[in-house]
C-alpha cells in the first residue's frame, strides 16, 4: 500500500478501534492466523503424495493416515474456528463504522458556519464525503495485508524448488496490471467526484415527486411528467458517463489481463520443462502445480484489492476535507450569561461590510448604528434590500468582512462583551417545524426547562396560541397534526418567548397571519419588548410606527433612520413607501 492508502488504513483502524475494539481485533487475528494455513495443507498434501508413491502392501498406514488428519484439522481450524468468528465480527463493525461515519459528518454539519452549509462547493463535498466506508477501508486493507503475505509465502515455496523464474514474471506482470488498474480506479473515482452535483440534482427531483411540501403544485400544474423526465434524463447521463469511463478502464486493462492469463498457462505447461524438474518427486510436482496456480489465480483478487482500496483513500480525502472544514467559532457555549429579564443588552454595529462569496457586489455596504438597552428598532425596506443577510449578521450565523457587531452588557456603568446566545432568541420568517411534540416544539428553545409544563404553557399562552397538550404529536409524517401557518409560527415564537432573552429579533413575524392575528401579533410585540432590547423586520410599515427607531434600508445601506414623524417630514425612502402601503387601504 503506498502512503495515501496507508493513511486510510490506519484511520479506519483507530476509529473502529476507540469505538468497539473486540471486533477489529477479532477480525483482524483471525485473518492473519489463517494466512500459513494453506501453504501448510499443500506441504502436507506434498507429504501425502510421496508417501502414497513410496507405500506397499508390507509398510504401514500410520504415517499416511496421520497426514489426512493433519489436513483435516487444517481444515477444520481455517474453515470454523477461524471462518465463523469473521462474519460475526464483519457484520458488527459495518454497523459501527456505518454509524459512526455518519455522526461524524452530521456532528461537522452542526458546527459550520450558515455561508458553509449555504454553499453548492460545500454540498457537493459532503455528498463525496458521505460515499466513505469505515468499514470497507479497514477490511480492504486487512484483505491487502493477508494476500499480500499469503502469496509471499506460497512464492517462497517455489524458490524452494529453484523456480525463480515463474515468480519473476509472475511479479512483472502483476506490477504493470497493478499500474493499469491504479488508472483505471482514478478515471472512475474523478468521475465519481464530478458527478457530485448531478447526483444532488437528482435526488432533488425525486424528493420533489415524493414529499408532501412539494405535492400540491405537482399536482395542480401538472408537473410530475416534467420533473419524472428531467430526472430520467439526468440518471441516463450519469449511467453514459459511467458506462463510458468503465468501457475505457476495461479495455486499458485487456492487454495486461490478457498476458497475464498466456503467461499463467504457459507456465503451468512448462514446470516440468523448467531446471531441477527431473528431480522432484510426485508430491514436489503437486505442491509445486498447487502453489503455482494459487497465486496465479489469488494474484487478480490482489490487485482488485490494492485498486479498490485506491478508491477508498481517493473518498478517503474528500471525508478528511469535509471534516477540516473551518468550524463557526461562534458555536460554543456562552462565556457570560446576562441576567434573565435584564434590558441591560446593547448592540453596536460598527462600519461593517459583508459579500457573499462568488459574488461582485457588496450586499451590505458600510453600515453602522446602535440599539441601546430596551430600545425597540424597526428594520424596513424592499426585498432585496439586504435586510435580512443584516440579521444573520447580526446574530452571528454570517461574519463580517469588515467592521465589527458588537454585544455589551451595561451594568452599572460598566460594559463587558457578551459571547454566544443565551441573551438573544430570534423568530425568523422561514422559521423551523419540528415534527415533534408540541412539549419539544416550544421546550427546545431553553432545554433547562423542557420539564416545567407552567413555563412552556405561558409561553404559548403568551404567543397567543390555543394548544394546551404539550404531549400532541405534530407534523403529519409521523403521524401527528398538521397546524396552520399561523399556529406554526406562534408555536415558533413561544419558543423564542421561552429563553427570556434580552434581546429579541422578529423577522416578518406576521407573514402568515391574517389581518385580525396580525393586529393581535403587533400588541403582542408590545408586550414582550417591554424593558427589552428588539429588532423588527417587517415589510408593513404601519407596524413600524411602534418602534422607537426605524432603520431603513436600500441596496445594502441605511439611507434614513429616526421615528416615524421624523422619516415622514424627511420625504424620503421610507415616504414613498408608506405612501405605496397607504394607497392599498384609501
Amino acid at each position: 500500500m503506498n502512503h495515501a492508502m496507508f493513511y486510510c488504513f490506519r484511520n479506519a483502524f483507530l476509529i473502529l478501534y476507540r469505538k468497539e475494539r473486540r471486533p477489529v481485533l477479532v477480525l483482524a487475528v483471525t485473518m492473519l492466523l489463517s494466512i500459513p494455513i494453506m501453504p501448510l495443507e499443500f506441504i502436507l498434501v506434498q507429504s501425502f503424495i510421496d508417501q502414497i508413491g513410496a507405500w506397499t502392501a508390507s509398510d504401514s498406514m500410520g504415517s499416511i493416515l496421520m497426514a489426512v488428519v493433519w489436513i483435516g484439522v487444517l481444515m477444520f481450524v481455517n474453515n470454523i474456528v477461524l471462518g465463523v468468528p469473521v462474519p460475526l465480527a464483519m457484520t458488527r463493525l459495518n454497523e459501527v463504522g456505518t454509524l459512526e461515519e455518519q455522526r461524524m459528518i452530521v456532528e461537522k454539519t452542526s458546527k459550520l458556519p450558515l455561508l458553509s452549509i449555504e454553499s453548492a462547493t460545500v454540498k457537493d463535498l459532503r455528498e463525496r464525503a458521505v460515499q466513505v466506508s469505515i468499514y470497507e477501508v479497514y477490511h480492504t486493507g486487512l484483505q491487502i495485508l493477508q494476500l499480500s503475505l499469503q502469496l509471499s509465502l506460497l512464492m517462497l515455496l517455489i524458490l524452494q524448488f529453484g523456480q525463480w523464474i515463474p515468480v519473476v514474471t509472475v511479479v512483472a506482470v502483476a506490477i504493470l496490471l497493478s499500474y493499469v488498474s491504479g488508472k483505471s480506479a482514478a478515471s472512475l473515482e474523478h468521475l465519481q467526484r464530478a458527478q457530485a452535483s448531478r447526483r444532488r440534482m437528482i435526488r432533488y427531483y425525486a424528493d420533489l415527486m415524493t414529499e408532501r411540501s412539494s405535492a400540491k403544485e405537482v399536482r395542480m400544474f401538472g408537473l410530475g411528467s416534467l420533473f419524472m423526465n428531467r430526472w430520467n434524463a439526468l440518471y441516463q447521463k450519469q449511467s453514459k458517463d459511467r458506462i463510458r469511463v468503465v468501457r475505457a478502464s476495461e479495455i486499458r486493462k485487456f492487454g495486461p489481463e490478457l498476458l497475464l492469463a498466456v503467461i499463467a498457462g504457459l507456465l503451468i505447461a512448462l514446470v516440468i520443462l523448467l531446471p531441477g524438474s527431473k528431480q522432484m518427486t510426485s508430491g514436489d510436482f503437486a505442491l509445486l502445480y498447487l502453489a503455482l496456480t494459487t497465486v496465479l489465480s489469488q494474484l487478480p483478487e490482489l490487485i482488485n484489492q490494492v485498486t479498490t482500496m485506491k478508491r477508498h483513500a481517493m473518498k478517503w480525502q474528500d471525508f478528511r476535507a469535509y471534516l477540516d472544514l473551518e468550524e463557526d467559532p461562534c458555536i460554543r457555549e456562552n462565556d457570560i450569561h446576562v441576567e434573565k429579564g435584564a434590558c441591560n443588552l446593547q448592540l453596536c454595529v460598527q462600519d461593517i461590510w459583508f459579500r457573499y462569496p462568488d459574488s461582485e457586489v457588496d450586499s451590505i455596504q458600510g453600515i453602522s448604528f446602535t440599539v441601546p438597552p430596551g430600545c425597540r428598532v424597526a428594520l424596513v425596506g424592499e426585498n432585496g434590500s439586504g435586510k435580512s443577510t443584516l440579521v444573520k449578521l447580526i446574530l452571528g450565523l454570517y461574519p463580517p468582512n469588515a467592521g465589527e457587531i458588537t454585544w455589551l452588557n451595561t451594568r452599572e456603568g460598566s460594559k463587558e462583551h457578551v459571547t454566544g446566545s443565551a441573551s438573544i432568541s430570534a423568530v425568523f420568517q422561514d422559521f423551523t417545524r419540528l415534527h415533534l411534540t408540541v412539549r419539544e416544539n416550544v421546550g427546545l428553545g431553553n432545554v433547562g426547562v423542557m420539564a416545567h409544563d407552567v413555563m412552556l404553557l405561558d409561553s404559548l399562552e403568551t404567543a397567543g396560541s390555543k394548544f394546551t397538550n404539550l404531549e400532541m404529536q405534530l407534523g403529519v409524517p409521523f403521524g401527528g397534526i398538521d397546524p396552520s401557518g399561523g399556529e406554526w409560527q406562534k408555536i415558533a415564537t413561544a419558543r423564542a418567548i421561552l429563553r427570556d432573552a434580552s434581546f429579541i429579533v422578529f423577522d416578518e413575524p406576521t407573514a402568515a397571519l391574517d389581518p385580525q392575528a396580525e393586529k393581535a401579533a403587533f400588541e403582542q410585540f408590545i408586550q414582550l419588548t417591554e424593558g427589552r432590547s428588539a429588532l423588527l423586520i417587517t415589510h408593513r410599515l404601519g407596524a413600524a410606527k411602534l418602534a422607537d427607531v426605524i432603520l431603513v434600508m436600500q441596496e445594502g445601506r441605511i439611507v434614513e433612520q429616526g421615528t416615524h414623524d421624523e422619516l415622514m417630514l424627511l420625504n424620503g425612502e421610507y415616504r414613498r413607501m408608506f405612501d405605496v402601503q397607504a394607497s392599498w387601504y384609501v
